[in-house]
């Protein structure tokens, strides 16, 4: 898990999002109107949002790109929650909430990079081995 970097208000246009948010698995966390976490904004989602709205997707608000948001993981879940997560809704970042707190963000690359280390017992055991067919 990293730490939180950056934040950004609900109510901020995604131009300041862009500003904050450098990388393919950067992200940042948007707070609320209470500065309570809502989720992540990412620079996929970001990109995605400039192709569908080339002229005026600066001037959005950061609200705009938290409807599809995933639902946030605890310092709890284990390693096989997040795959397992992965599986049904592709890698990208996810939000790390403890006790309704930001305490960080979980990208792909450590997970997978952990997987690297892991014996393929592990997967097999989770459904995420090779497909038997």
């Amino acid at each position: 898990m990293s730490p939180v970097e950056s934040v950004v208000s609900v109510t901020a246009p995604l131009r300041d999002a862009a500003e904050l948010v450098h990388g393919l698995d950067a992200a940042a966390v948007v707070l609320g109107l209470s500065h309570q976490p809502l989720g992540l904004i990412t620079a996929a989602s970001l990109n995605e949002a400039a192709q569908k709205h080339p002229q005026d997707w600066q001037k959005k608000r950061c609200a705009a790109l938290l409807g599809g948001a995933s639902h946030p993981v605890s310092p709890e879940d284990s390693i096989e929650d997040v795959l397992c997560r992965y599986r049904g809704a592709g890698a990208h970042p996810l939000l790390v909430l403890d006790a309704g707190e930001a305490v960080g963000v979980l990208y792909p690359d450590p997970v997978f990079s952990w997987c690297l280390t892991q014996p393929s017992s592990v997967f097999d055991a989770l459904g995420l081995g090779p497909d038997p067919r």
